[in-house]
């Protein structure tokens, strides 16, 4: 869990270059479904799967101050700021000892790319989505849905299966905070009493979110 938080920390410097909002201060498999997830399947319960949902950087569809080009293009996770850049979630994992990459898989809808690791030494797996820019209020409303144990799923992973959404036991929200431009009328009170932790790694979200 540790180097969740040296992660975080680091991120964190690079909301300084985009995430402000100046008006308001290998393993590859295809898939065109939004979701691959069985809501119904049993999962292993004694596996704990934290599941990160970022936001990719976009300059055109998200209020945030223009980052260069080439990292701030939210349809091309290669070479985004918070996906494929040197600290971005899935490079930093992927050159973590820490954890173990498993597989990516990529889809065609508001969700581009899944990444899957466990841990070297614990029974924990990573699972992280990365959303197409233009969807940052969908990624949003996932991430809220979830932590609130609305949203449920499960994801099979060779033989076995874990838990993901609502069934995590720690999510994280990643990008910028489109809570700036954007209201949700949803309400995302605990309605099944479990406890799951949260991270929001976004600008101002201690005020927003």
């Amino acid at each position: 869990m540790m180097k969740l938080l040296h992660f975080a920390i680091l991120l964190l410097s690079l909301f300084s270059l985009a995430c402000s909002n100046d008006k308001q201060l290998k393993k590859t498999l295809i898939s065109k479904n939004k979701s691959e997830g069985s809501k119904n399947l049993a999962f292993k319960s004694d596996s704990k799967t934290i599941h990160i949902f970022v936001a990719l950087c976009d300059n055109k569809y998200q209020g945030i101050t223009p980052v260069p080009e080439k990292i701030g293009n939210g349809q091309n996770p290669d070479n985004n700021l918070y996906w494929g850049c040197a600290f971005g979630v899935r490079t930093y994992f992927k050159n973590s000892k820490e954890w173990k990459f498993l597989e990516s898989r990529k889809f065609n809808s508001e969700k581009l790319e899944r990444i899957i690791f466990k841990h070297a030494t614990k029974n924990y797996y990573l699972v992280a989505d990365a959303y197409d820019g233009k969807f940052i209020k969908e990624s949003t409303l996932d991430f809220l849905n979830s932590s609130s144990g609305k949203a449920k799923d499960t994801l099979k992973i060779g033989k076995i299966t874990i838990g993901i959404g609502g069934n995590s036991k720690l999510l994280a929200y990643v990008g910028h905070d489109g809570l700036m431009d954007f209201q949700l009328n949803e309400s995302f009170e605990n309605t099944d009493k479990q406890k799951r932790d949260v991270i929001i790694l976004a600008c101002y979200s201690k005020k927003y979110f």
